[in-house]
C-alpha cells in the first residue's frame, strides 16, 4: 500500500517535471522570437539596412517602379516601355521614407500626407536629365497637378495601405514588448519552482535542453517561411515583395537559431548524466 502510493507520488512528480520543462521551452521559444521580431521587422534601423542588400535592392527596384507605373497612369504620362524607369539609387529614398513612417516608436497615425510629400520630393531631386525620358515625362506631368500632385503619390502608391501597416506595425511593437516582459516574469517564476524542486546541475541540464528545443524550432520554422518565396512564384502574391524581404531575414533567424543550439548543447552535454 506504502509502495503504491510512493510510485504515484514519483509518477506524479515525473509528470510535473515533464510539463515544467515543455512550458519553460515553449516559453524560452516564445521570447526568442518576439525579440527577433521587434529588432528586426519592427526596427527601421535593421530594415533599411536590409534593403540595401544585393537581392533586396532588386526587390524594391521593382516594387517602387510599379507603383511608379501606376503613378504613370494617374497622371496621364503612360509609355510602352515606362517598366523600370527608376534605378536604385531613385527608389532607395522612397523605401527609406517608408520604412521610418511605418516602424520605430510612433502613435496611430490618421494621415500619411506628409510622407506623399516626401516622396514627391524623392522623386523631384532623383529624377534630373540624366534620367530615362519617360521618368523626366513623369516628373513634369507630376509638376503640372501642382496641389493635387500628393494626392496622385498617395493613390499610385497604396498610402492608405502604408498608412494601415504602420498602425499594425505601432500595435505589434507594443504587445511585443508587453508579451515579452510577461514571459519573462514568467520564465524565472518557472526557473525558481523548478530550483526548489531539483538539484542545481539538472536545473542547468533542464534550461538547456529548453534552450536546445528553442533553437531547433527557430531552425525549423524559420527555415521553412525563409523557402516560402521559393516555392511559390511572390509576384503572384499580394504583398509577396514582402515575404521577398522577409525571407533573407527569415534565413538569419536559422542562423540564430544553431548558434543558440550549440551554445545550449554544451552545458546540456556537460550537466548530462554518466
Amino acid at each position: 500500500m506504502v509502495e503504491g502510493k510512493r510510485a504515484d507520488m514519483r509518477r506524479m512528480g515525473h509528470e510535473q517535471n515533464a510539463q515544467y520543462k515543455r512550458v519553460l521551452a515553449f516559453v524560452i521559444f516564445l521570447i526568442a522570437t518576439l525579440a527577433l521580431i521587434t529588432a528586426t521587422f519592427l526596427n527601421p534601423i535593421f530594415m533599411k539596412k536590409q534593403i540595401r542588400t544585393s537581392y533586396n535592392q532588386a526587390v524594391v527596384v521593382r516594387q517602387v517602379n510599379k507603383d511608379f507605373d501606376n503613378l504613370a497612369d494617374l497622371v496621364d504620362a503612360r509609355k510602352e516601355d515606362n517598366s523600370n524607369l527608376l534605378a536604385n539609387a531613385q527608389t532607395q529614398p522612397i523605401a527609406d521614407h517608408v520604412i521610418e513612417y511605418c516602424l520605430g516608436i510612433h502613435g496611430f497615425k490618421v494621415n500619411n500626407l506628409d510622407l506623399a510629400n516626401q516622396i514627391l520630393t524623392d522623386i523631384n531631386m532623383g529624377i534630373d536629365k540624366g534620367s530615362s525620358s519617360g521618368a523626366q515625362l513623369i516628373n513634369s506631368k507630376l509638376k503640372k497637378q501642382k496641389t493635387n500632385a500628393p494626392y496622385a503619390i498617395i493613390k499610385a502608391f497604396n498610402l492608405n495601405v502604408v498608412t494601415l501597416g504602420a498602425n499594425i506595425a505601432c500595435l505589434l511593437f507594443i504587445v511585443n514588448i508587453i508579451i515579452i516582459i510577461v514571459t519573462i516574469i514568467t520564465m524565472f517564476s518557472l526557473i525558481n519552482d523548478m530550483k526548489s524542486r531539483t538539484s542545481t546541475r539538472m536545473l542547468i541540464h533542464d534550461v538547456s535542453a529548453a534552450g536546445m528545443w528553442t533553437g531547433f524550432w527557430l531552425i525549423l520554422i524559420s527555415g521553412v517561411l525563409a523557402l516560402v518565396p521559393v516555392i511559390f512564384d511572390a509576384d503572384n502574391i499580394e504583398f509577396g515583395f514582402l515575404l521577398e524581404i522577409g525571407s533573407s531575414v527569415f534565413l538569419e533567424y536559422v542562423i540564430v537559431g544553431v548558434i543558440i543550439y550549440i551554445i545550449c548543447a554544451i552545458p546540456w552535454q556537460v550537466t548530462s548524466a554518466k
